[in-house]
């Protein structure tokens, strides 16, 4: 005879709950180590190995950014997939012969660009396009000969105009 009151024995690997209790952490644990695989392989772009070149840098950048609204320089650039269209105004004695527009990417270092514009005929500053559009982008604009920048971080489309200021 059996007693109608026994309960069926389950061995513990069997009991759904205790799939539960052990699987949450189970899981926690294999999560843990592929976001600490990720995070060993990537590069640490945004970290700068050089402190002091950076801190002389942002010296003469604020010279150079200083003397452009002193000029009152401002621009606007278009952007092609293949070319890039610079013009600019203020008071400069004298045009530049050339320009550099550095095209920074917000993260990523190896997607960092810097093009020279030559002066076309009409005024106007020409350079080849290398960077893939549409993308953000900080750009700074600097005269060489004359030392000054403008600068801007726009959402850069193909076909349209982004203005270049001296803030």
């Amino acid at each position: 005879m059996k007693p109608e009151n026994q309960e069926r024995i389950t061995r513990w690997y069997q009991e759904p709950y205790m799939l539960l209790v052990a699987g949450i952490p189970i899981i926690a644990v294999i999560w843990g180590g592929v976001m600490l695989s990720a995070a060993l392989s990537g590069k640490d772009s945004l970290v700068s190995d050089s402190y002091y070149k950076d801190g002389m840098a942002y010296t003469q950048d604020q010279e150079s950014d200083k003397k452009a609204k002193r000029l009152q320089v401002n621009g606007s650039a278009i952007f092609t997939e293949d070319e890039v269209r610079v013009t600019i105004d203020g008071y400069l004695d004298e045009y530049p012969h050339t320009l550099k527009m550095t095209l920074i990417h917000p993260t990523l270092e190896d997607q960092d660009q810097v093009l020279l514009l030559q002066k076309m005929a009409d005024g106007s500053y020409a350079g080849v396009n290398d960077m893939s559009l549409p993308g953000k982008r900080r750009i700074w604009l600097d005269s060489l000969d004359q030392g000054w920048r403008i600068r801007a971080y726009p959402f850069i489309e193909a076909g349209k105009e982004v203005a270049l200021s001296s803030k």
